[in-house]
């Protein structure tokens, strides 16, 4: 497991701590996160697939889409995103989990739409009461036990669940494959358009067309996040016809131009960058591997 602070000054009082699951569950899990800080802070959440969060300590509060703040519930459960999101604390603890795509088909079957750019009380989704878990949870001396403790719930999950349907791998592996347009997408995952397009909405929370509009503008984030003093037209390569349609792009999804992003303080996020590093997990926003499906 690895654990990175930081050390930075505007940062030496926020800990960010990330932690592979189980090989058996990376199909399906992301990475188990453990946050901290001791001091107020406000970051992005970049739009991203479903996730599990327990503010464990203290105040978080999260601004999803289109909504006034919001604070998460003993467990929450957070649909997919397509735009930035706001986090903000005063101080305090969050800890949780993020679901790939074939995680939440395997884990919650419900349609990922149905919670897209939503937050809902987790309940007892994963074969305990969130109550519980979030107890179990606060009377964790060390991070190692709250990984032990996921991983014990999500493979008692996975050998209760059914396998994933074979539309959603053959739709989940064909994203990997960054299709250009709805018709690759669908020949790519060997369905026809208006199969794929209930697909996606069940499976990722968005239709295809807006997914892939949302995946390239991740993979190029993903550049900038790993690029030092990243100059935006070097990177933005083909993926978009020109600098201003990248702007709008930028902003449709994060809500902020470029420029205004790259003066943000990121306290919560420069640190993940390293605690993933770390990790060996990428920095991109790629999906992990299908393993053991």
């Amino acid at each position: 497991m690895t654990s990175v602070k930081p050390d930075a000054d505007a940062e030496a009082k926020i800990s960010v701590c990330i932690y592979l699951p189980d090989e058996r569950l990376r199909s399906f899990v992301t990475f188990y996160y453990f946050v901290e800080s001791d001091m107020p802070i406000e970051d992005f959440l970049y739009p991203e697939w479903g996730n599990v969060r327990f503010p464990v300590r203290g105040s978080w509060l999260v601004q999803l889409p289109y909504t006034n703040w919001e604070t998460p519930l003993t467990g929450a459960l957070f649909g997919p995103t397509d735009r930035a999101t706001r986090v903000a604390s005063l101080g305090g603890k969050t800890v949780g989990f993020g679901l790939t795509p074939l995680g939440w088909e395997c884990f919650l079957r419900m349609p990922a739409d149905s919670l897209a750019n939503r937050v809902a009380e987790l309940d007892d989704a994963f074969g305990m009461a969130a109550v519980d878990i979030h107890a179990q949870l606060i009377a964790h001396v060390s991070d190692a036990e709250g990984v032990a403790l996921f991983d014990t719930l999500l493979l008692a999950r996975l050998d209760s669940s059914p396998p994933n349907s074979k539309g959603a791998l053959r739709s989940d592996q064909a994203l990997r494959e960054r299709p250009h347009d709805v018709e690759a997408f669908a020949a790519a995952a060997k369905l026809p358009t208006r199969t794929l397009s209930r697909l996606c909405h069940r499976l990722f929370g968005f239709g295809p067309k807006r997914l892939l509009r949302r995946q390239r503008f991740l993979d190029t984030l993903g550049l900038i996040r790993v690029t030092e003093h990243p100059q935006f037209s070097a990177l933005i390569g083909e993926a978009y016809f020109d600098q201003p349609h990248f702007n709008r792009e930028f902003r449709e999804f994060m809500g902020i131009t470029p420029s205004q992003y790259l003066a943000a303080p990121r306290p919560i996020f420069a640190n993940a960058a390293r605690a993933q590093a770390a990790a060996g997990i990428p920095l991109s926003f790629t999906l992990p591997p299908q393993r053991g499906v």
